[in-house]
């Protein structure tokens, strides 16, 4: 699938990779659903082959290995499940950048250099962190790590200022909408009104469409005008909204809590308090699977919502 708003950073990898001024080290940074960890495969990918160019040729030894994701002098660090649990963590831990350390000091097996795919980099924890940057301070052989982030400010400054950095940016509306249309064969209506929901991430569009996504947050539109506009009371707003899951949910909030606070400052008037319900927002998301209680924290924002608007 080609993705055109990540060229401009294709083309800086190639070029870098073919002046032989690849860094050891490369910070994949920008927005969530961007693509960029379906690139990051990529770039590992072509780090690897023997051809040693970008794309990755397909066809030599190297590549086929990839692609059977058996790859000796290739390594992904992402979440793991709990060795005692077995629920999947939340956060990439110390022992995991110890297994990939040792791994990268043995022979290379196939290709000239080894490789590593780390992500997402925000969820290293501090030990995790310190025990990378020894890895990034001393690195074995031609070695390429690649740190894929939505959140790269988390991330230490000792680590970042070790990355060369690529930046992926979402398309504008006018991409996003005609890739929708042109490769996906969406109706134009329907691409902006999945843009809409999705934040302007076309890959996020795309899942909306096919998952119902894009009608809950047309609901959801439709229910908080309608606790401003005084025709639907809290308890009725959540009733309508207890099926949206709870991530899209609060993000949504945060985007219509944050379009209320600008439309606030434009007309000079106090955003306070919207600022709050956005913040609110963002941080129930990231309660989301959490003891808390949804339906609590739902009811305050909703009651909250209603007095801003009245």
């Amino acid at each position: 699938m080609t993705l055109p708003w990540l060229q401009a950073v294709e083309q800086e990898f190639a070029e870098r990779l073919a002046g032989g001024r690849l860094a050891h080290a490369l910070l994949l940074s920008g927005p969530a659903d961007s693509g960029k960890t379906a690139l990051g495969v990529r770039l590992m990918a072509s780090a690897l082959c023997l051809e040693d160019r970008f794309p990755a040729c397909g066809e030599c030894r190297s590549c086929q290995l990839v692609s059977s994701g058996a790859h000796p002098d290739g390594h992904v660090l992402t979440f793991e499940p709990h060795p005692k649990t077995g629920k999947m963590r939340q956060e990439l831990v110390v022992e995991q950048v110890r297994r990939l350390s040792s791994s990268l000091f043995l022979t290379n097996t196939v290709s000239r250099r080894k490789a590593a795919l780390l992500y997402p980099a925000e969820a290293m924890n501090t030990s995790t962190a310190n025990a990378l940057l020894k890895t990034l301070e001393e690195p074995p052989g031609e070695t390429v790590l690649i740190l894929v982030s939505h959140a790269p400010a988390r991330l230490p400054a000792t680590i970042r200022s070790r990355c060369q950095r690529l930046d992926v940016r979402l398309p504008g509306r006018e991409m996003a909408s005609e890739w929708l249309q042109a490769e996906h064969g969406i109706e134009a209506g329907l691409a902006r009104a999945a843009l809409a929901a999705a934040a302007g991430s076309p890959l996020r569009a795309l899942i909306m469409i096919g998952d119902g996504g894009v009608e809950a947050y047309a609901l959801l539109g439709e229910t908080l005008d309608g606790l401003a506009e005084g025709i639907v009371s809290p308890p009725q707003a959540m009733t309508a909204l207890e099926d949206v899951e709870d991530d899209r949910l609060w993000s949504w909030m945060s985007l219509r809590a944050a379009k209320e606070a600008r439309a606030a400052v434009a007309a000079r008037s106090d955003a306070r308090q919207a600022t709050e319900l956005q913040h609110q927002a963002d941080r129930n998301r990231r309660w989301t699977g959490t003891p808390l209680r949804k339906d609590l924290l739902l009811q305050d924002w909703l009651i909250q919502w209603a007095a801003l608007k009245q």
